[in-house]
Formats: structure tokens, C-alpha cells, sequence
């Protein structure tokens, strides 16, 4: 069990090496397709992960596509975790132990976090944080943003198994038409927005107490994750919507001048 508390024990007791893989999940998969939509081609691009550690899915880039990859994180011992895991991988990556509003080691060609921004608390930081991921961003670039997506049915597994984990995420966050006024205000270009992976159970391994019930549904939540992934019940995790799917994903282009 996991606590909005315990993310330090977490990154101790984390295993390496891991990283990303395609038939890993449906829900992995549903991310991953996205990525590898938007960073396919011939050309080699420097690619950086804000709030990455511990890499997996920078080494999934590096990996799929053979991209320079990079990884900020303002997590010291997730830092720490990202360069083993890295070692222990073969991947050569740099890893920064920044916030990301510090000022840039360098410019990249690629931009991406998959679970920050759901943890600011106003609309106005929201646009401060987008803002803070352009920083690091050439004019022109390529920025891409996710977060989990707790509102709707998610909502309800969440708040009864793990309401503490809940309360850190800014629940306004996922959704999508809060998303206008970043876009509008940094000028971006949208290319892709949209919910992805279908209804995830296994979203929901986080239990906090306890008790009999919660136990329970904890476990036909596994249940059901097996059977939604099965290949029979692939394509019901292709409807997609912000009351159950798992992830909302947006790509962009950055304005090429300042």
C-alpha cells in the first residue's frame, strides 16, 4: 500500500532495471502508440522527460527509435534510481536533478512529462507549468503532456482505495477542455489531444487500508483487468472517453520564434 506520504520508500524499494514495452498493457500500449506516432522518422532529436525518473519510458524512446534521450527530475534519490537504472540498461542518457523552472542545461527538440501537471493546484499554474516545460523546448519543437485521469468511474475506485494518493491530483486537470487556455495563452499548436487506453483497472493497485471490502474489490478489479485485456475485449479499450479512460495525452507544436 501506497501513501501520497511514502514516495521516498517507494523510490528505495523501486527494482531495476525497468522500462516500457510494447504488449506490456493495453494501457502502455495506448500511450506508447502516440509516442511513436509523433517521434518516428529519420532524423536523430534530443529528447527530454520532465519528471522521468526512474527513465522507463525515455529508455522505451531511446530504445524504439534511438533518439538522445534525458531525464529531469527534482527527486534526488529518483535521480539516483534513473542513472542505475540507466547503467544497468546500457542506455548513456544524462539525468538532471532540477525543478524544471530552473534555468535549462540545454534546448531539446522533444519535450515530454506523463505525470506532473496533474498535481498543480490552479488553471494559472497550470499555464505556469506548460510554460516551464517550453523553457527547455526549441522554438518549433515538439512538446507532449499526459496525466493520469482520475474523474468519472475512475473517481470512485480511486476515493474508496486510495482517497489520500487522490487528494494529491488536481482532478480538474483531466479535463480536457481545461486544456484551452494553455494552448491559447503559449500559442501552441495542437496536433493531437485526446483520452487513450480505455477503462484501466489496474490503475487501481493502490490500496491504503485494510479492510475486507476494499480487499475485495481490489482484487476483482485484477480480475478484470485480465479480462479487459484479453484479445476478444481488445477493442472495447479503443472507446475512449474522459468518464473512464485511464490517460489523457495532448502533442504540440511550439511557436518557432519567441
Amino acid at each position: 500500500m501506497l501513501g501520497s506520504d511514502s514516495w521516498d520508500d517507494y523510490w528505495r524499494n523501486l527494482r531495476l532495471p525497468v522500462e516500457v514495452s510494447k504488449g506490456e498493457s493495453l494501457y502502455i500500449d495506448a500511450i506508447t502508440d502516440v509516442l511513436d506516432r509523433y517521434l518516428c522518422g529519420d532524423r536523430r532529436l534530443s529528447v527530454l522527460e520532465i519528471g522521468g525518473a526512474p527513465g522507463q519510458y525515455a529508455a522505451y524512446v531511446w530504445r524504439r527509435f534511438g533518439h538522445d534521450v534525458a531525464v529531469l527530475d527534482n527527486s534526488a534519490i529518483g535521480c539516483t534510481k534513473a542513472r542505475e537504472n540507466f547503467e544497468l540498461l546500457g542506455i548513456s542518457a544524462p539525468v538532471y536533478e532540477a525543478d524544471m523552472f530552473a534555468q535549462p542545461a540545454r534546448l531539446f527538440d522533444v519535450v515530454y512529462s506523463l505525470g506532473v501537471i496533474e498535481h498543480v493546484a490552479t488553471k494559472k499554474g497550470l499555464v505556469a507549468m506548460i510554460a516551464g516545460h517550453l523553457e527547455h523546448l526549441r522554438p518549433g519543437g515538439l512538446l507532449i503532456v499526459g496525466c493520469p485521469n482520475f474523474r468519472g468511474l475512475n473517481r470512485l475506485f480511486a476515493r474508496r482505495l486510495s482517497p489520500s494518493f487522490l487528494a494529491i491530483h488536481n482532478l480538474n486537470v483531466m479535463a480536457a477542455s481545461t486544456w484551452d487556455e494553455f494552448e491559447e495563452t503559449l500559442d501552441l499548436e495542437r496536433l493531437f489531444r485526446g483520452y487513450v487506453g480505455g477503462f484501466e483497472p489496474s490503475m487501481f493497485w493502490r490500496r491504503e487500508r485494510d479492510r475486507f471490502s476494499d480487499r475485495v474489490l481490489r482484487r476483482g478489479l485484477f480480475i478484470s483487468a485480465k479480462v479487459f485485456g484479453s484479445r476478444r475485449l481488445r477493442v472495447l479499450r479503443k472507446i475512449n472517453s474522459g468518464a473512464w479512460s485511464g490517460f489523457l495525452l495532448g502533442v504540440y507544436r511550439s511557436p518557432s520564434s519567441g
